[in-house]
């Protein structure tokens, strides 16, 4: 699927087709996830309405029996394909902050004015009445413009920046006739109709050309006088200038080389005779490589060349980034986007073993929490050993301290009297 610069048309039609599109008698089934991208998912009910589309549009190509089938076959997994790269851009605008809501409201307007509505509560009420929906219509418009702008910005702006002068010269050499502007010729002319007599009529064309070619002639007069066609009444002017390569062969043979201001011989043409005369004209002319519009022009051509090349690396690197899980049943065969590996449980087994982890976890919790309590336990009774420690450590320093001070008060000697020894008893003369 080729990426189409006119985004809202693939983004009505996308809506246009995801509203419920069961025929008359069918069951409506309920919608269903088919396919996850990161965050976002992707209908059945989209899926389908841009199968219809594509379906569709190969019968208006002409397609049927065995050959629409098989080219409906092989286009189903680009359209799952087209969506997954459209919800990758969408997100990545996301991520860019890229804001389309001007371009969504400005088409918005121009569906209102299609309508004759002046508010979009207007044109909500002719959607609906329709059975498509505007807010669904709103988000396929910010996804179109998004994945545009993505583009344009990640890839488009690249390949410009990476394209040299030397690369822009070559394609500039070898196109030089793409650059080329076409001669041009201004043109007045006069018709004889062959009526009846076609001698005749071509007898009096060469008279009257002989008369336009004379010093002193007026062609427009002479048109007005003899000219059998409307214009003729006007000096027989054609009006714009003509680009030679879009002449008929006859006419191009007669002007192609002609001056300005000559006249031709009558020529032949359908139901008449023709005489030109060349009022004014243009030779070609090769456009320097300088010029803005061929520059635009070389750039446009190559990154147009590379745009596919580009654009598909583009997606297939945001493709590895991304998580895809797709229903195994619209995971096709040739499909370029594939599903992570899934495995799948059925729903009971499932619910046991979320149980089953939920008690792991309760279980791991509550031995993380007998640890940290035997942890705090533990460190407690270390302060309260530090603490005791340190307390007998004060205490029996204190002890020393104070027997040391004893034992020195003892071992201290008396103070000897000056004073003499009273006697114990009396000496007799």
């Amino acid at each position: 699927m080729r990426y189409s610069k006119s985004a809202i048309l693939l983004g009505i039609m996308l809506i246009c087709g995801s509203i419920a599109f069961a025929q008359e008698g069918e069951a409506k089934l309920v919608d269903e996830v088919i396919a996850r991208i990161n965050s976002g998912v992707i209908m059945r009910s989209t899926f389908e309405a841009e199968q219809k589309r594509y379906l569709e549009g190969l019968k208006q190509e002409g397609l049927k029996g065995e050959e629409l089938e098989k080219k409906f076959n092989e286009g189903r997994s680009q359209i799952l394909d087209y969506l997954i790269n459209t919800q990758l851009l969408a997100q990545r605008a996301k991520e860019l902050s890229i804001n389309v809501e001007p371009q969504v409201n400005q088409q918005l307007l121009r569906l209102m004015k299609e309508q004759n509505c002046d508010t979009l509560e207007c044109l909500g009420q002719k959607l609906r009445d329709v059975g498509y929906d505007m807010e669904e219509l709103k988000r396929n418009m910010t996804d179109e413009f998004s994945r545009t702008a993505v583009i344009q910005n990640e890839v488009y702006r690249r390949i410009f920046s990476d394209l040299t002068e030397k690369e822009q010269r070559e394609v500039y050499e070898k196109n030089k006739q793409s650059f080329t502007e076409p001669a041009e010729v201004s043109l007045s002319r006069i018709f004889i109709a062959s009526g009846k007599d076609a001698e005749q009529a071509l007898k009096r064309a060469q008279e009257i050309a002989a008369q336009c070619k004379g010093a002193t002639a007026d062609f427009a007069a002479l048109a007005k006088q003899y000219s059998e066609e409307p214009i003729g009444k006007d000096g027989g002017k054609l009006g714009p200038a003509i680009k030679i390569d879009q002449l008929t062969p006859e006419i191009k043979a007669l002007v192609e080389k002609a001056p300005v201001g000559s006249v031709t011989d009558p020529v032949k043409l359908e139901n008449g005779y023709y005489i030109f005369r060349v009022d004014e004209r243009k030779d070609e002319n090769l456009l320097p490589f300088e010029d803005e519009r061929v520059k635009n022009a070389i750039t446009n051509d190559i990154a147009k060349d590379r745009s596919d090349k580009e654009i598909e690396e583009y997606l297939s690197k945001l493709r590895e980034q991304a998580f895809i899980e797709i229903d195994p049943r619209y995971q096709f065969e040739n499909a370029k986007v594939k599903s992570a590996a899934i495995k799948r449980v059925p729903y009971m087994e499932e619910k046991e073993r979320k149980k089953e982890k939920e008690r792991e976890k309760k279980e791991k919790e509550k031995e993380a929490k007998q640890a940290a309590e035997a942890k705090q336990a533990e460190a407690r009774q270390a302060d309260a050993k530090k603490a005791k420690d340190a307390k007998d450590a004060k205490d029996s320093k204190a002890a020393k301290d104070s027997k040391d001070s004893k034992d020195s008060t003892d071992k201290k000697p008396a103070a000897k009297s000056d004073a003499p020894t009273k006697a114990t008893a009396t000496n007799k003369p």
